[in-house]
């Protein structure tokens, strides 16, 4: 695709989707072998008088998130090698805690929490990476069901290894994780002809949306975040260490994962999938209506004397735990191409709400044992709260503004960009955009990098955007558009999407 990089790729499910299912899985199991298999009990015991173990492995997360925030320019550029590095880090990580109280050579506590750190730090690398790579080249509700793929085979996987796994094998097999899942996120990169996951064209955005509405879309990420958080406080998983060491296979037969499959196609289905079409401000509100409703029978069915109640609960919150893990990335994967926010801080913006959220209820975590139920439902209750807060900030605006007015700079091209379609798998097409720009990067002979900036003009990104994206100075960016402007004979970005109206004239009219 002409120098501004590759298209976006197959629009149907493919390689790539199962390529990421599978390393989601692996990643997921990953996290729940080191927090909750016995052959890492040992060493989760030294480190509980200090802090529940995942509150450390938390840190590691938090800073990817980090360093998302703040060297987003410094990542970019050393992609490539971190993307050897930092597997090869996170299975030294998940060696150094399981052989931690093993050895006396360093002292165990602090290679178990080093260990952790590294372990983190990698499960949040590849996820992001890979929920990044799927965002350029699907829509939501591919993404969607990739997740819940994802977590399936997880649930039905992780059992298997606790119980036919000796407990070296469980080590051994925990330590392979980072290194398959990255190979697995190389396979997927390959089968949509990119060598990263920055060389795929962005994709179009679906709705232009006003300072004051990207402002409250950001609220719906910082919400979706602390409510994932909330839900695994309420989940076994939340917690890590001898206390929640137990046999996994016991906790999910064949009917349980069956509801569980049910559960979450349906969430994907009605609270994805059916309000697909509407304004981005309200597309996720129902899914919202949803997570928190389980958070709320979840808390009132705690604890239970009944069996058969604490097994529904149990179901429940699963169920719930799987909604929340879906609304979280949905809303990030949707935030990618609908904020004028480059993707790195999103990203870092999402991870760090949920580890700081995650952080203080692990943190927390003994202080509250006996009022859990009322602490998590008065969270449940505070996201209603912030959902009602947010709809009435999102009505209002539209009352009055309309559809939302935005910047002349970000609205130019707006009614030429809203004309895009939807293919039959919900995918939105991009193509013609992109075969317009290397038109006219060919016909007026613009550089790789002028061609880059064009395609990012013709999307209505802002220079602040443009600059992080591309790892670009300001002064550079400011000369690219320049140059660009001047080979193409325009004034301002009004020019260029009439050049791209043309463009797109004239190759339909030679194709007739």
């Amino acid at each position: 695709m002409g120098a501004r990089g590759q298209s976006t790729g197959p629009k149907r499910f493919g390689l790539a989707d199962i390529c990421c299912a599978v390393g989601l899985a692996f990643n997921l199991m990953w996290c729940s072998l080191e927090g909750h298999a016995s052959c890492f009990a040992a060493a989760a015991a030294d480190i509980e008088p200090l802090m529940n173990p995942r509150g450390f492995w938390l840190l590691g997360f938090c800073l990817v998130a980090l360093s998302y925030l703040l060297v987003p320019h410094w990542l970019k550029r050393w992609e490539t090698t971190l993307r050897g590095i930092v597997p090869l880090c996170g299975t030294a990580g998940t060696i150094a805690f399981a052989l931690a109280p093993l050895q006396q050579t360093i002292p165990p506590l602090a290679l178990s929490l080093a260990g952790l750190g590294l372990s983190g730090f990698g499960y949040f690398w590849f996820a992001s990476r890979c929920l990044m790579l799927l965002a350029r080249a699907r829509s939501v509700v591919s993404i969607g069901w990739t997740i819940v793929g994802a977590v399936l085979l997880k649930t039905f996987l992780l059992p298997l290894a606790t119980d036919y796994l000796d407990t070296g094998a469980q080590v051994a097999f925990a330590c392979a994780i980072p290194v398959l899942s990255t190979l697995l996120l190389w396979v997927a990169q390959l089968s949509l002809g990119v060598s990263t996951v920055f060389s795929l064209a962005r994709p179009l955005r679906a709705e232009r949306l006003s300072p004051a509405a990207q402002r409250n879309f950001i609220l719906l990420l910082l919400l979706s975040a602390f409510l994932l958080a909330t839900v695994r406080r309420l989940s076994f998983w939340g917690t890590w260490g001898e206390a929640s060491t137990f046999s996994i296979a016991p906790l999910w037969g064949l009917p349980e994962l069956a509801v569980m499959a049910v559960c979450l196609a349906a969430f994907v289905w009605g609270a994805l999938a059916r309000t697909e079409k509407l304004p981005v401000a309200f597309r996720f509100q129902a899914a919202i209506v949803v997570v928190v409703t389980g958070l709320f029978i979840a808390a009132l069915g705690q604890p239970a004397s009944n069996p058969l109640v604490s097994s529904a609960v149990a179901v429940v919150i699963h169920v719930d735990e799987g909604c929340a893990y879906l609304l979280f990335w949905a809303v990030i994967a949707l935030s990618l191409d609908t904020l004028d926010i480059p993707p790195f801080r999103v990203l870092g913006t999402g991870g760090i709400v949920y580890a700081g959220s995650s952080f203080l209820w692990v943190a927390l975590g003994s202080h509250i044992a006996d009022m859990g139920g009322a602490i998590v439902t008065l969270a449940a209750y505070g996201g209603v709260m912030a959902l009602m807060w947010y709809t009435y900030r999102e009505t209002r605006l539209r009352s009055d503004e309309g559809t939302g007015s935005v910047s002349p700079e970000a609205a130019t091209g707006t009614a030429e960009l809203r004309t895009v379609e939807q293919d039959e798998g919900g995918n939105r097409i991009t193509d013609s955009i992109a075969e317009r720009c290397d038109i006219l990067s060919a016909r007026y002979h613009l550089t790789r990098r002028e061609s880059e900036v064009l395609y990012l003009l013709a999307q209505g990104r802002t220079r602040t955007f443009i600059q992080e994206e591309l790892v670009l100075s300001v002064s550079t960016v400011k000369t690219h558009i320049s140059h660009i402007y001047t080979k193409l004979g325009v004034h301002d970005r009004q020019g260029i999407m009439d050049l791209v109206l043309e463009s797109d004239s004239g190759t339909s009219e030679s194709a007739l």
